[in-house]
């Protein structure tokens, strides 16, 4: 028979298990008519693809510039289902995430060696694939604020710059997966790299 401590632990356990069904899951459009993201709580928890220096640009970049010279660091994060189902295609499935991470780039010289590391968080911004939400081209992109302090973000309207710049320079579909090694060597041999990516031609 049960005890009155034992049956409070089976309603605390049925109370966690509500909530974590309940939560949203990161990366995933809410069922709402603006088609928000729920920022992750941790992007570590995803799958990291790549890192850049000196890759940021819009309002990331501008805020970034250090006397000293030193670039931003951009890091790449993509939800799991949207990797291993990538990893199988060579083609990003529909519901799949992308997160980057924008940081300070901070430069030091210890023992005379030169070099930069990664500080303070300066932006989260998110691209998604949904082509049944966004049939003009299947993508949208996400800005969570300075800092990443926003926990949801509405799609950027259709006009801004990203939008423009994926289109054109995307490696696969509206992807920098380019800037992916594992991943791009995998799109290269699997032949979903776009016939007119063009990998001369100059991000705008």
């Amino acid at each position: 028979m049960s005890t009155p401590i034992n049956r409070r632990a089976a309603l605390a356990l049925l109370a966690l298990t509500t909530a974590g069904i309940a939560a949203p899951a990161a990366g995933v459009a809410e069922d709402s008519p603006d088609g928000a993201l729920q920022r992750p709580r941790d992007l570590r928890e995803l799958v990291f693809l790549s890192s850049g220096y000196g890759m940021a640009y819009g309002p990331a970049a501008a805020a970034a510039k250090n006397p000293d010279g030193t670039k931003p660091f951009t890091n790449v994060y993509v939800t799991p289902e949207g990797y291993r189902g990538f990893m199988q295609t060579g083609t990003w499935p529909d519901g799949t995430t992308f997160f980057l991470e924008v940081r300070q780039g901070e430069s030091h010289t210890a023992n005379d060696v030169a070099g930069a590391s990664q500080g303070s968080l300066l932006r989260v911004e998110a691209e998604q694939k949904d082509s049944k939400r966004y049939p003009d081209g299947g993508f949208a992109y996400f800005d969570f604020g300075e800092g990443g302090r926003n926990e949801r973000a509405e799609p950027l309207a259709r006009t801004a710059s990203c939008y423009a710049c994926h289109r054109q320079h995307g490696a696969v579909e509206w992807t920098f997966t380019q800037f992916y090694p594992e991943q791009f060597a995998l799109a290269l041999r699997l032949q979903t790299v776009r016939k007119d990516y063009d990998p001369n031609q100059k991000l705008k």
